[in-house]
Protein backbone atom coordinates (compact mmCIF):
# COMPACT_ATOMS: atom_id res chain seq x y z
CA UNK A 1 0.00 0.00 0.00
CA UNK A 2 2.68 2.51 1.04
CA UNK A 3 4.96 1.35 -1.78
CA UNK A 4 2.38 2.56 -4.33
CA UNK A 5 1.85 5.89 -2.59
CA UNK A 6 3.27 8.92 -4.41
CA UNK A 7 6.23 10.73 -2.88
CA UNK A 8 4.17 13.93 -2.97
CA UNK A 9 2.16 12.24 -0.18
CA UNK A 10 4.89 10.07 1.34
CA UNK A 11 7.26 12.94 2.06
CA UNK A 12 4.82 15.24 3.89
CA UNK A 13 3.31 12.22 5.66
CA UNK A 14 6.76 11.11 6.84
CA UNK A 15 7.59 14.62 8.04
CA UNK A 16 4.28 14.82 9.88
CA UNK A 17 4.92 11.48 11.57
CA UNK A 18 8.40 12.62 12.60
CA UNK A 19 6.91 15.82 14.04
CA UNK A 20 4.28 13.84 15.96
CA UNK A 21 6.87 11.36 17.26
CA UNK A 22 9.22 14.17 18.28
CA UNK A 23 6.41 16.01 20.04
CA UNK A 24 5.41 12.80 21.86
CA UNK A 25 8.99 12.13 23.01
CA UNK A 26 9.52 15.73 24.12
CA UNK A 27 6.16 15.80 25.89
CA UNK A 28 6.96 12.51 27.65
CA UNK A 29 10.35 13.80 28.74
CA UNK A 30 8.82 17.03 30.00
CA UNK A 31 6.09 15.17 31.87
CA UNK A 32 8.66 12.88 33.50
CA UNK A 33 10.87 15.83 34.36
CA UNK A 34 7.87 17.68 35.78
CA UNK A 35 6.90 14.66 37.85
CA UNK A 36 10.45 14.32 39.16
CA UNK A 37 10.60 18.00 40.06
CA UNK A 38 7.19 17.81 41.75
CA UNK A 39 8.34 14.76 43.73
CA UNK A 40 11.54 16.50 44.78
CA UNK A 41 9.66 19.67 45.67
CA UNK A 42 7.24 17.63 47.78
CA UNK A 43 10.11 15.99 49.65
CA UNK A 44 11.86 19.31 50.21
CA UNK A 45 8.65 20.84 51.55
CA UNK A 46 8.17 17.83 53.83
CA UNK A 47 11.74 18.10 55.05
CA UNK A 48 11.26 21.78 55.96
CA UNK A 49 8.08 20.84 57.82
CA UNK A 50 9.94 18.02 59.55
CA UNK A 51 12.70 20.33 60.78
CA UNK A 52 10.16 22.79 62.13
CA UNK A 53 8.19 20.08 63.91
CA UNK A 54 11.36 18.48 65.29
CA UNK A 55 12.33 21.73 67.05
CA UNK A 56 8.77 22.22 68.25
CA UNK A 57 8.48 18.64 69.63
CA UNK A 58 11.75 18.77 71.55
CA UNK A 59 10.18 20.21 74.79
CA UNK A 60 7.41 17.62 74.72
CA UNK A 61 9.99 14.79 74.64
CA UNK A 62 12.09 16.42 77.33
CA UNK A 63 9.07 16.80 79.64
CA UNK A 64 7.48 13.51 78.62
CA UNK A 65 4.32 15.39 77.61
CA UNK A 66 2.45 13.06 75.23
CA UNK A 67 -0.61 15.27 74.97
CA UNK A 68 1.43 18.32 73.96
CA UNK A 69 3.23 16.22 71.33
CA UNK A 70 -0.09 14.94 70.00
CA UNK A 71 -1.47 18.47 69.63
CA UNK A 72 1.70 19.61 67.86
CA UNK A 73 1.44 16.71 65.39
CA UNK A 74 -2.20 17.45 64.59
CA UNK A 75 -1.68 21.17 63.95
CA UNK A 76 -0.11 20.98 60.42
CA UNK A 77 -2.52 18.22 59.37
CA UNK A 78 -5.56 20.26 60.36
CA UNK A 79 -4.31 23.21 58.31
CA UNK A 80 -3.57 21.22 55.16
CA UNK A 81 -6.47 18.79 55.41
CA UNK A 82 -4.50 15.99 53.72
CA UNK A 83 -5.94 12.64 54.79
CA UNK A 84 -3.01 10.75 53.30
CA UNK A 85 -0.48 12.10 55.84
CA UNK A 86 0.53 10.60 59.12
CA UNK A 87 3.04 12.04 61.65
CA UNK A 88 4.62 9.71 64.23
CA UNK A 89 6.96 10.82 67.03
CA UNK A 90 9.29 8.06 68.32
CA UNK A 91 11.35 8.14 71.48
CA UNK A 92 15.01 7.22 71.62
CA UNK A 93 14.15 3.48 71.84
CA UNK A 94 12.04 3.55 68.63
CA UNK A 95 8.75 3.25 70.44
CA UNK A 96 5.76 5.40 69.52
CA UNK A 97 5.63 8.46 71.78
CA UNK A 98 2.73 10.14 69.98
CA UNK A 99 1.06 9.86 66.59
CA UNK A 100 -1.51 11.73 64.52
CA UNK A 101 -3.26 8.40 64.03
CA UNK A 102 -3.22 6.83 67.56
CA UNK A 103 -5.45 3.94 66.54
CA UNK A 104 -2.91 2.68 64.02
CA UNK A 105 0.19 3.69 65.96
CA UNK A 106 -0.51 3.32 69.68
CA UNK A 107 1.73 4.81 72.37
CA UNK A 108 4.70 2.59 73.31
CA UNK A 109 4.19 0.36 70.25
CA UNK A 110 7.31 -0.73 68.41
CA UNK A 111 7.09 1.31 65.19
CA UNK A 112 9.12 -1.17 63.16
CA UNK A 113 6.79 -3.98 64.01
CA UNK A 114 3.73 -1.77 63.48
CA UNK A 115 4.91 -0.88 59.97
CA UNK A 116 6.16 -4.36 59.12
CA UNK A 117 8.44 -3.10 56.40
CA UNK A 118 12.16 -4.05 56.65
CA UNK A 119 13.20 -1.14 54.42
CA UNK A 120 11.45 1.34 56.69
CA UNK A 121 12.80 -0.40 59.79
CA UNK A 122 16.34 -0.01 58.46
CA UNK A 123 15.73 3.69 57.99
CA UNK A 124 14.92 4.10 61.71
CA UNK A 125 18.42 3.32 62.91
CA UNK A 126 19.60 5.99 65.35
CA UNK A 127 21.33 8.88 63.66
CA UNK A 128 21.44 12.62 63.34
CA UNK A 129 20.87 12.62 59.55
CA UNK A 130 17.44 12.87 57.97
CA UNK A 131 16.42 10.05 55.61
CA UNK A 132 13.82 9.35 52.90
CA UNK A 133 12.54 5.88 52.15
CA UNK A 134 9.80 4.50 49.93
CA UNK A 135 7.79 1.67 51.37
CA UNK A 136 8.11 -1.82 49.97
CA UNK A 137 4.56 -1.77 48.59
CA UNK A 138 5.24 1.54 46.84
CA UNK A 139 2.21 3.15 48.39
CA UNK A 140 3.81 5.22 51.13
CA UNK A 141 6.80 7.52 51.34
CA UNK A 142 8.59 7.80 54.72
CA UNK A 143 10.76 10.71 55.87
CA UNK A 144 12.78 10.48 59.11
CA UNK A 145 13.88 13.60 60.94
CA UNK A 146 15.90 13.31 64.20
CA UNK A 147 14.74 15.32 67.24
CA UNK A 148 17.88 16.70 68.92
CA UNK A 149 18.48 18.25 72.29
CA UNK A 150 20.39 21.49 72.75
CA UNK A 151 23.64 19.57 73.12
CA UNK A 152 22.94 17.49 70.00
CA UNK A 153 21.77 14.39 71.82
CA UNK A 154 19.15 12.37 69.89
CA UNK A 155 15.94 12.58 71.87
CA UNK A 156 13.80 10.79 69.33
CA UNK A 157 12.70 10.69 65.73
CA UNK A 158 9.89 12.27 63.77
CA UNK A 159 8.53 10.05 60.98
CA UNK A 160 6.35 11.49 58.24
CA UNK A 161 4.36 8.99 56.22
CA UNK A 162 2.73 10.24 53.02
CA UNK A 163 0.44 8.41 50.64
CA UNK A 164 2.06 8.89 47.21
CA UNK A 165 -1.36 9.50 45.70
CA UNK A 166 -0.92 13.01 47.11
CA UNK A 167 1.51 13.59 44.22
CA UNK A 168 -1.14 12.77 41.60
CA UNK A 169 -2.74 16.27 41.43
CA UNK A 170 0.65 17.85 40.92
CA UNK A 171 1.52 15.25 38.28
CA UNK A 172 -1.75 15.83 36.45
CA UNK A 173 -1.22 19.59 36.50
CA UNK A 174 2.23 19.17 34.99
CA UNK A 175 0.99 16.63 32.42
CA UNK A 176 -1.99 18.81 31.42
CA UNK A 177 0.23 21.85 30.91
CA UNK A 178 2.79 19.87 28.94
CA UNK A 179 0.17 18.20 26.72
CA UNK A 180 -1.53 21.55 26.05
CA UNK A 181 1.77 23.03 24.93
CA UNK A 182 2.53 19.94 22.81
CA UNK A 183 -0.86 20.09 21.08
CA UNK A 184 -0.40 23.79 20.38
CA UNK A 185 3.03 23.08 18.89
CA UNK A 186 1.58 20.26 16.78
CA UNK A 187 -1.21 22.51 15.51
CA UNK A 188 1.47 24.92 14.29
CA UNK A 189 4.15 22.48 13.12
CA UNK A 190 2.02 19.86 11.35
CA UNK A 191 0.73 22.21 8.61
CA UNK A 192 4.21 23.68 8.20
CA UNK A 193 5.74 20.20 8.02
CA UNK A 194 3.15 19.04 5.50
CA UNK A 195 3.74 22.07 3.30
CA UNK A 196 7.51 21.72 3.58
CA UNK A 197 7.35 18.02 2.70
CA UNK A 198 5.03 18.69 -0.22
CA UNK A 199 7.35 21.43 -1.47
CA UNK A 200 10.35 19.10 -1.24
CA UNK A 201 8.54 16.34 -3.14
CA UNK A 202 7.11 18.55 -5.90
CA UNK A 203 10.29 18.55 -8.09
CA UNK A 204 10.53 14.76 -7.82
CA UNK A 205 6.84 14.31 -8.68
CA UNK A 206 7.22 16.74 -11.58
CA UNK A 207 10.23 14.79 -12.82
CA UNK A 208 8.30 11.51 -12.63
CA UNK A 209 5.40 13.09 -14.55
CA UNK A 210 7.77 14.33 -17.24
CA UNK A 211 9.37 10.88 -17.51
CA UNK A 212 5.95 9.32 -18.12
CA UNK A 213 5.42 11.75 -21.03
CA UNK A 214 8.58 10.52 -22.77
CA UNK A 215 7.50 7.86 -25.23
CA UNK A 216 3.85 8.93 -25.23
CA UNK A 217 4.58 12.36 -26.70
CA UNK A 218 7.09 13.62 -29.22
CA UNK A 219 10.39 14.61 -27.55
CA UNK A 220 10.18 18.21 -28.78
CA UNK A 221 6.73 18.51 -27.13
CA UNK A 222 8.07 17.57 -23.67
CA UNK A 223 8.86 20.89 -21.97
CA UNK A 224 9.54 20.67 -18.23
CA UNK A 225 10.90 23.38 -15.94
CA UNK A 226 12.87 22.45 -12.81
CA UNK A 227 14.43 24.61 -10.08
CA UNK A 228 18.15 24.94 -10.50
CA UNK A 229 20.37 23.27 -7.93
CA UNK A 230 23.18 20.81 -7.44
CA UNK A 231 21.27 18.47 -5.17
CA UNK A 232 20.19 14.99 -6.27
CA UNK A 233 16.92 16.18 -7.82
CA UNK A 234 18.74 18.98 -9.64
CA UNK A 235 21.23 16.50 -11.07
CA UNK A 236 18.42 14.15 -12.14
CA UNK A 237 16.60 17.08 -13.79
CA UNK A 238 19.77 18.03 -15.66
CA UNK A 239 20.24 14.46 -16.89
CA UNK A 240 16.57 14.38 -17.94
CA UNK A 241 16.93 17.60 -19.95
CA UNK A 242 20.04 16.19 -21.64
CA UNK A 243 18.14 13.01 -22.46
CA UNK A 244 15.23 14.97 -23.98
CA UNK A 245 17.64 17.08 -26.04
CA UNK A 246 19.33 13.93 -27.34
CA UNK A 247 15.93 12.44 -28.20
CA UNK A 248 14.96 15.63 -30.05
CA UNK A 249 18.24 15.50 -31.98
CA UNK A 250 17.68 11.81 -32.76
CA UNK A 251 14.11 12.57 -33.88
CA UNK A 252 15.32 15.37 -36.14
CA UNK A 253 17.97 13.08 -37.61
CA UNK A 254 15.43 10.32 -38.13
CA UNK A 255 13.05 12.78 -39.76
CA UNK A 256 15.83 14.08 -42.00
CA UNK A 257 16.83 10.55 -43.00
CA UNK A 258 13.22 9.59 -43.70
CA UNK A 259 12.72 12.72 -45.77
CA UNK A 260 15.96 12.09 -47.62
CA UNK A 261 14.88 8.52 -48.40
CA UNK A 262 11.48 9.77 -49.51
CA UNK A 263 13.01 12.47 -51.68
CA UNK A 264 15.40 9.95 -53.20
CA UNK A 265 12.45 7.68 -54.02
CA UNK A 266 10.55 10.60 -55.53
CA UNK A 267 13.62 11.58 -57.51
CA UNK A 268 13.95 8.10 -58.96
CA UNK A 269 10.23 7.99 -59.69
CA UNK A 270 10.13 11.41 -61.34
CA UNK A 271 13.22 10.70 -63.42
CA UNK A 272 11.58 7.50 -64.63
CA UNK A 273 8.25 9.00 -65.58
CA UNK A 274 9.52 12.34 -66.93
CA UNK A 275 10.59 10.75 -70.22
CA UNK A 276 7.31 8.84 -70.59
CA UNK A 277 5.20 11.96 -70.04
CA UNK A 278 7.24 14.52 -71.98
CA UNK A 279 7.19 12.53 -75.24
CA UNK A 280 3.39 12.52 -75.69
CA UNK A 281 3.22 16.07 -74.39
CA UNK A 282 5.67 17.19 -77.07
CA UNK A 283 3.56 15.49 -79.74
CA UNK A 284 0.36 17.18 -78.56
CA UNK A 285 2.02 20.60 -78.42
CA UNK A 286 3.37 20.07 -81.95
CA UNK A 287 -0.13 19.12 -83.14
CA UNK A 288 -1.53 22.39 -81.74
CA UNK A 289 1.27 24.33 -83.41
CA UNK A 290 0.61 22.62 -86.77
CA UNK A 291 -3.10 23.35 -86.50
CA UNK A 292 -2.42 27.03 -85.92
CA UNK A 293 -0.10 27.23 -88.94
CA UNK A 294 -2.97 26.06 -91.14
CA UNK A 295 -5.05 28.93 -89.81
CA UNK A 296 -8.41 29.03 -88.00
CA UNK A 297 -11.08 31.63 -88.26
CA UNK A 298 -13.05 30.41 -85.22
CA UNK A 299 -12.15 32.56 -82.15
CA UNK A 300 -13.83 30.12 -79.75
CA UNK A 301 -11.70 27.28 -81.07
CA UNK A 302 -8.59 29.45 -80.75
CA UNK A 303 -9.45 30.26 -77.12
CA UNK A 304 -9.97 26.58 -76.40
CA UNK A 305 -6.65 25.68 -78.05
CA UNK A 306 -4.88 28.37 -76.00
CA UNK A 307 -6.32 26.93 -72.79
CA UNK A 308 -5.34 23.39 -73.83
CA UNK A 309 -1.84 24.57 -74.75
CA UNK A 310 -1.35 26.29 -71.39
CA UNK A 311 -2.60 23.14 -69.65
CA UNK A 312 -0.17 20.93 -71.57
CA UNK A 313 2.69 23.30 -70.79
CA UNK A 314 1.56 23.22 -67.15
CA UNK A 315 1.78 19.41 -67.14
CA UNK A 316 5.23 19.52 -68.70
CA UNK A 317 6.52 22.05 -66.17
CA UNK A 318 4.90 20.15 -63.29
CA UNK A 319 6.89 17.08 -64.26
CA UNK A 320 10.00 19.27 -64.27
CA UNK A 321 9.04 20.62 -60.83
CA UNK A 322 9.15 17.11 -59.41
CA UNK A 323 12.89 17.36 -59.92
CA UNK A 324 13.96 19.69 -57.14
CA UNK A 325 16.85 21.07 -59.15
CA UNK A 326 14.58 22.04 -62.06
CA UNK A 327 15.15 25.56 -63.36
CA UNK A 328 12.37 28.09 -63.08
CA UNK A 329 12.16 29.25 -66.68
CA UNK A 330 8.80 30.73 -67.55
CA UNK A 331 7.23 33.94 -68.78
CA UNK A 332 5.96 36.59 -66.36
CA UNK A 333 2.66 36.10 -64.57
CA UNK A 334 -0.43 37.82 -66.01
CA UNK A 335 -3.94 38.25 -64.58
CA UNK A 336 -5.23 35.88 -67.31
CA UNK A 337 -2.98 33.11 -65.93
CA UNK A 338 -4.74 33.40 -62.60
CA UNK A 339 -8.17 33.47 -64.20
CA UNK A 340 -7.25 30.27 -66.08
CA UNK A 341 -6.77 28.57 -62.71
CA UNK A 342 -10.24 29.73 -61.68
CA UNK A 343 -11.64 28.19 -64.87
CA UNK A 344 -9.77 24.94 -64.32
CA UNK A 345 -10.95 24.53 -60.71
CA UNK A 346 -14.58 25.47 -61.40
CA UNK A 347 -15.55 21.99 -62.62
CA UNK A 348 -14.16 20.27 -59.50
CA UNK A 349 -15.89 22.77 -57.21
CA UNK A 350 -19.25 22.35 -58.98
CA UNK A 351 -18.99 18.56 -58.76
CA UNK A 352 -19.03 18.87 -54.92
CA UNK A 353 -21.55 21.74 -54.93
CA UNK A 354 -18.96 24.14 -53.51
CA UNK A 355 -19.16 27.91 -53.80
CA UNK A 356 -15.85 29.49 -54.79
CA UNK A 357 -15.34 32.97 -53.31
CA UNK A 358 -12.74 34.40 -55.70
CA UNK A 359 -11.00 37.65 -54.74
CA UNK A 360 -8.38 38.49 -57.39
CA UNK A 361 -6.83 41.93 -56.96
CA UNK A 362 -4.02 41.36 -59.48
CA UNK A 363 -4.53 43.75 -62.39
CA UNK A 364 -1.04 43.93 -63.89
CA UNK A 365 1.77 41.66 -65.02
CA UNK A 366 3.98 40.48 -62.15
CA UNK A 367 7.67 39.52 -62.41
CA UNK A 368 7.08 35.94 -61.33
CA UNK A 369 7.16 32.66 -63.34
CA UNK A 370 3.60 32.10 -64.49
CA UNK A 371 3.72 28.31 -64.76
CA UNK A 372 5.00 27.80 -61.22
CA UNK A 373 2.53 30.30 -59.70
CA UNK A 374 -0.37 28.67 -61.53
CA UNK A 375 0.79 25.25 -60.29
CA UNK A 376 1.03 26.48 -56.69
CA UNK A 377 -2.44 28.01 -56.79
CA UNK A 378 -3.98 25.02 -58.59
CA UNK A 379 -2.52 22.53 -56.13
CA UNK A 380 -3.81 24.49 -53.12
CA UNK A 381 -7.28 24.84 -54.63
CA UNK A 382 -7.49 21.14 -55.53
CA UNK A 383 -6.41 20.28 -51.99
CA UNK A 384 -9.10 22.64 -50.59
CA UNK A 385 -11.78 21.05 -52.80
CA UNK A 386 -10.85 17.55 -51.58
CA UNK A 387 -10.85 18.65 -47.93
CA UNK A 388 -14.16 20.59 -48.03
CA UNK A 389 -17.46 18.89 -47.22
CA UNK A 390 -20.16 19.20 -49.87
CA UNK A 391 -22.29 22.32 -50.00
CA UNK A 392 -19.93 24.77 -48.27
CA UNK A 393 -17.75 27.60 -49.56
CA UNK A 394 -14.04 27.82 -50.18
CA UNK A 395 -12.23 31.08 -50.72
CA UNK A 396 -9.19 32.28 -52.65
CA UNK A 397 -7.63 35.73 -52.21
CA UNK A 398 -4.86 37.10 -54.47
CA UNK A 399 -3.13 40.42 -53.82
CA UNK A 400 0.19 42.26 -53.85
CA UNK A 401 1.35 43.87 -50.59
CA UNK A 402 4.74 45.10 -49.38
CA UNK A 403 6.48 43.95 -52.54
CA UNK A 404 5.21 40.38 -52.24
CA UNK A 405 2.54 38.30 -53.93
CA UNK A 406 0.20 36.90 -51.30
CA UNK A 407 -2.02 33.89 -52.05
CA UNK A 408 -4.54 32.65 -49.48
CA UNK A 409 -6.73 29.56 -49.91
CA UNK A 410 -9.23 28.65 -47.16
CA UNK A 411 -11.67 25.78 -46.71
CA UNK A 412 -14.17 24.60 -44.11
CA UNK A 413 -12.81 21.07 -43.79
CA UNK A 414 -11.79 19.14 -40.68
CA UNK A 415 -8.89 20.30 -38.55
CA UNK A 416 -5.45 18.99 -39.54
CA UNK A 417 -3.89 17.39 -36.39
CA UNK A 418 -0.65 18.86 -35.11
CA UNK A 419 1.28 15.64 -35.72
CA UNK A 420 0.14 15.55 -39.35
CA UNK A 421 0.90 19.24 -39.86
CA UNK A 422 4.54 18.57 -39.00
CA UNK A 423 4.80 16.23 -42.01
CA UNK A 424 2.23 17.89 -44.26
CA UNK A 425 4.69 18.91 -46.96
CA UNK A 426 6.50 15.58 -47.14
CA UNK A 427 5.75 13.27 -50.09
CA UNK A 428 3.43 10.32 -49.47
CA UNK A 429 2.91 10.94 -45.78
CA UNK A 430 -0.44 10.83 -44.04
CA UNK A 431 -2.45 9.45 -41.11
CA UNK A 432 -5.69 7.73 -42.12
CA UNK A 433 -5.90 9.34 -45.58
CA UNK A 434 -2.56 9.28 -47.38
CA UNK A 435 -1.88 12.29 -49.60
CA UNK A 436 0.48 12.30 -52.52
CA UNK A 437 2.82 14.81 -54.11
CA UNK A 438 0.57 17.88 -54.51
CA UNK A 439 1.51 19.71 -51.31
CA UNK A 440 5.12 18.53 -51.55
CA UNK A 441 5.39 19.93 -55.10
CA UNK A 442 3.80 23.17 -53.87
CA UNK A 443 6.31 23.41 -51.04
CA UNK A 444 9.23 22.77 -53.41
CA UNK A 445 8.03 25.46 -55.81
CA UNK A 446 7.60 27.99 -53.00
CA UNK A 447 11.09 27.16 -51.70
CA UNK A 448 12.59 27.62 -55.17
CA UNK A 449 10.90 31.02 -55.40
CA UNK A 450 12.34 31.95 -51.95
CA UNK A 451 8.85 32.34 -50.55
CA UNK A 452 7.00 31.22 -47.44
CA UNK A 453 4.21 28.65 -47.06
CA UNK A 454 2.19 28.48 -43.84
CA UNK A 455 -0.87 26.54 -42.71
CA UNK A 456 -3.32 27.36 -39.89
CA UNK A 457 -5.97 24.83 -38.97
CA UNK A 458 -8.72 24.80 -36.37
CA UNK A 459 -11.97 22.81 -36.34
CA UNK A 460 -14.05 23.97 -39.32
CA UNK A 461 -11.41 26.21 -40.91
CA UNK A 462 -8.07 25.54 -42.59
CA UNK A 463 -6.03 28.23 -44.35
CA UNK A 464 -2.93 27.92 -46.54
CA UNK A 465 -0.99 31.17 -47.01
CA UNK A 466 1.77 31.74 -49.58
CA UNK A 467 4.00 34.81 -49.64
CA UNK A 468 6.39 35.25 -52.62
CA UNK A 469 8.85 38.08 -53.22
CA UNK A 470 8.44 39.77 -56.59
CA UNK A 471 11.30 38.83 -58.92
CA UNK A 472 12.21 41.71 -61.24
CA UNK A 473 14.26 39.37 -63.45
CA UNK A 474 10.96 38.20 -65.07
CA UNK A 475 9.87 40.74 -67.60
CA UNK A 476 6.88 40.75 -69.91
Amino acid sequence: MLANLSYRHKTPLAMSLVIVATAAVVAGALVWQGYTQAHLSFIQHSQVLGKTLARTLRPALLHDDVWQAYEILLTPLERSGDAGRALILLDARGQVFAASEPRQFAVLDDFSQAVGDPAVAAMLRPGKVQAVQEGGDGRYLYLRMPVLAEDGTVLGQLVQRYDQSLLAPRFFDVAAGTLTAALAALALLLPLGWLAGKRLAEPLSHLAECLTRVGRELPDAVHCQFPRGRDEIGQLAERFQNMVEELVAAQALEKHLAQSDRLAAVGRLSAGIAHEINNPLGGMLNAISNYRRRGSADPHAEKTLALIERGLVQIRDTVSALLVEAKLESRALTPDDLEDVRTLIAADAQAKHLRLDWDNRIAEVLPLPSVQIRQILLNLLLNAVRASPAGVALSCALAVADGRLRLTVSNAGAEIPERRRQHLFEPYFGEGEVHGLGLWVTYQLVEQLHGELAVDSVPGHTRFSVSLPLDTSHET
